[in-house]
């Protein structure tokens, strides 16, 4: 019979026992187990499997069900947006993680929460998690960590070390520090992961986050890892240069920049719901109507062929959706072109129509954002609207302020006496044109730019026709938008040729047809140039243009309209660009420049032509000064029968010298079309040969209504010449 093993004794509690009761015999001595410590030794010379935390999360983590008590598998489904962060974490090359996002949107539940799971069970190292105060810190390790460190305990429980407290867990191979951002709490830290959670709720008196959980990891070199997660409480509005942003939009504005492109379920075609994107879809409703109204009609907008998607279809969206990142480009069909930028700091943009955990869905952000901009309006406190906008919709809170200050008596007294229209200044390195489509007239209007933005009206033209019906009309129009040139103010018989320009496409009944055809026509001529691609976006000669005067319209996306596709809701033949706009992002930088005295970069010189002969009013100047900003909403609006086609002619010049490169023109080295005159491509030398005219649209019969009278009296554009290109002295840098 096996003999029972005698039971060991009890040690002793104080050191008069221990003298006298010590084990007498090897027996008594508890011995460890010697298999398991074979076991534990073998374990510890094996090499760890490499796991990504994305594949960690997907085969080993459990979550608890979303409807009972119960936990089951980790669904990547649920959220995939948050499956880019997570590859980041293991991916060779980046040593930060950015992820901006709406509150409870998976931003920590996913990346943070399966990095620690991972950082214990595979890939071991001391890791400190940062927030913002202590009390923030007690409640999520007894909210969120301890239960998720239980629910693994078959997975993680043989690697846990005893000793626990609520900052600090060990485990096998390293341990995880919970602590708020303090400067006690920053000191002796050296560790290789770092988790810094809510980062625009640092207290800014501690100093730079990023500067300072930098030094605590910089032992570990290029394998260390910062992952910083917030709402973008601290950011500055879009469009802010990078070195001026604040909070996580700072950091991630350094970063590579990724952006979700997702597909409509309707069309197909590919789009964004991130801002500054060149096709963003947006929450669409009707800010004007009741909250239930908007509640319950809110929808998605698809920016390429206007299909209106309902809450429900965005979790399919999600699956079928996928990071880029800046300088990449997806086409409506989903192919991925160009290069990414490079960065050792990944950044993902979450909103709040990405969003899987949104409450009441879009209907909702809808819903919560115009009752809180009603109420701003009213006289109430800014405080909630911000809340709103940052914590639910995931974007920084534009209120800047009215840009339509500049009233336009100071415009008056800033017109230049020496300027004269029908001329270029010698500072002007391009022209770009635009023109308006009326009901009996076009209006043309041709802006000179010099180095770094300073510009000048250089003619402005009221053109009589008839622009639904006149083909001949448009074909001249296009014409001395593509061909006239200006003589140079500088004592020689130069002349500037115009670099770029567009003309408006919509208006009243069969302008569109009108305006598509005569590209078309002039296209099929060899009339128009096809001058390359800057951001992505192709750059023609002449281009048809409109601008979109809904909230979140990209800035500028050049698309195909025409496209003939079984699956898109489009007619003709897809053989004619559209420059689309953000009319009111336009409008803004309008108002920027208007309020920049000249000489200055950015400054608009107005030449004392465009004012009235007979003295105030001077239409051309009220017009510029017409439309008002709203400060909550940012668009902008006009009064009922107010004129304001002197801000569209100069806004429509301002988007086409964008889409040509404006903004990202290096003046020290700039393209020979923006070079100094004396090397400029577009400045030439008439011939001596007679010019050859532009037929412009015959003048209305008695019978037919008389046009409006031109805003002021101009003297007519020069003669267009034909003209001898003189020989570069410099080469372009790009779109020579």
């Amino acid at each position: 019979m096996r003999q029972r093993r005698a039971a060991l004794p009890r040690w002793p509690t104080n050191s008069m026992q221990t003298r006298t009761r010590l084990p007498s015999t090897p027996k008594e001595i508890p011995y460890a187990n010697p298999a398991r410590l074979a076991l534990a030794c073998l374990d510890g010379w094996l090499p760890r499997t490499p796991i990504s935390v994305a594949d960690h999360a997907e085969q080993k983590r459990w979550v608890k069900a979303a409807n009972g008590a119960h936990l089951e598998r980790w669904d990547h489904g649920t959220a995939p947006y948050t499956c880019g962060p997570m590859e980041a974490l293991t991916e060779n090359g980046i040593e930060t993680v950015a992820i901006v996002g709406p509150a409870a949107s998976g931003k920590t539940a996913g990346p943070a929460e399966s990095w620690l799971l991972q950082t214990i069970e595979a890939d071991p190292a001391d890791m400190l998690w940062y927030m913002q105060t202590e009390d923030a810190v007690a409640s999520y390790v007894k909210g969120r960590i301890e239960p998720l460190l239980d629910a693994h305990d078959k997975l993680i429980g043989p690697l846990r070390l005893g000793r626990d407290s609520i900052t600090m867990k060990r485990f096998r191979g390293g341990r995880v520090e919970f602590l708020p951002f303090t400067h006690s709490a920053l000191v002796n830290k050296h560790v290789q992961k770092i988790i810094a959670d809510e980062w625009d709720a640092y207290d800014p008196n501690v100093g730079d986050p990023e500067e300072l959980l930098n030094f605590r990891r910089q032992a570990a070199g290029a394998d260390s890892k910062l992952l910083a997660i917030s709402h973008p409480d601290l950011a500055l509005p879009l469009g802010t240069p990078p070195e001026r942003q604040r909070g996580i939009m700072r950091l991630y504005a350094k970063s590579d920049r990724r952006t979700w492109w997702w597909p409509c379920p309707h069309c197909g075609a590919h789009s964004s719901p991130n801002p500054g994107t060149t096709r963003r879809m947006v929450i669409h409703y009707d800010d004007q109507a009741p909250l239930e109204e908007i509640e319950s009609s809110a929808r998605l907008l698809c920016p390429v062929n206007g299909c209106l998607i309902e809450d429900g279809h965005r979790h399919a969206m999600n699956r079928g959706g996928r990071w880029l990142r800046a300088g990449e480009e997806m086409d409506e069909d989903g192919r991925i072109a160009g290069r990414p930028v490079a960065s050792r700091i990944a950044g993902f943009w979450i909103v709040g129509a990405m969003s899987a955990f949104v409450m009441g869905g879009i209907g909702a952000l809808a819903r919560n954002r115009v009752a809180a901009e009603r109420a701003v309006a009213a006289g109430g406190d800014v405080q909630e609207l911000r809340t709103i906008v940052v914590k639910g919709w995931g974007e920084p809170l534009d209120m800047a302020k009215a840009v339509g200050s500049v009233d336009a008596a100071a415009l008056v007294e800033r017109a230049d006496d020496r300027l004269r229209l029908g001329t270029v200044p010698p500072w002007v390195r391009f022209l770009t044109a635009w023109a308006d489509a009326q009901g009996n007239r076009w209006e043309l209007l041709v802006r000179g730019w010099g180095a770094h933005g300073e510009s000048t009206v250089v003619q402005h033209q009221v053109i009589p026709g008839e622009p639904a019906s006149s083909a001949e009309g448009w074909d001249g129009l296009l014409a001395m938008l593509a061909e006239t040139a200006f003589p140079i103010a500088d004592g020689t018989s130069r002349v500037m040729r115009i670099r770029a320009a567009g003309y408006d496409a919509f208006g009243q009944p069969g302008v569109t047809e009108q305006a598509y055809a005569a590209w078309l026509r002039r296209w099929r001529a060899g009339g128009i140039r096809r001058l390359g691609e800057v951001d992505s976006k192709v750059a023609f000669s002449l281009i048809p243009t409109k601008g979109d005067p809904r909230r979140g319209a990209a800035r500028l996306l050049v698309t195909w309209p025409n496209s003939q596709r079984k699956d898109r809701k489009a007619t003709a033949g897809g053989q004619i660009p559209l420059l689309l706009f953000s009319a009111n992002m336009a409008k803004d930088a309008l108002a920027a420049q208007l309020a920049v005295l000249p000489p200055a970069p950015n400054a608009v010189h107005l030449p004392k032509g465009l004012l009235s002969r007979t003295g105030p009013p001077h239409p051309f100047v009220e017009q510029l000064t017409v439309e008002t900003r709203n400060p909550v909403t940012g668009m902008w609006t006009s009064p009922p029968g107010a004129r304001n086609e002197a801000t569209d002619l100069m806004v429509g010049c301002e988007v086409i010298a964008r889409l040509h490169g404006l903004h990202r023109i290096d003046w020290t080295r700039p393209p020979a079309w923006a070079a100094p005159l004396e090397s400029n491509s577009m400045v030439t030398l008439p011939t001596q040969s007679p010019p050859e005219a532009v037929r412009l649209p015959a003048l209305p019969s008695a019978t037919a209504p008389r046009p409006a009278p031109p805003a002021t009296a101009l003297p007519p554009p020069p003669v267009m010449a034909r003209t001898v290109a003189r020989r570069r002295a410099v080469p372009s840098s790009y779109m020579g």
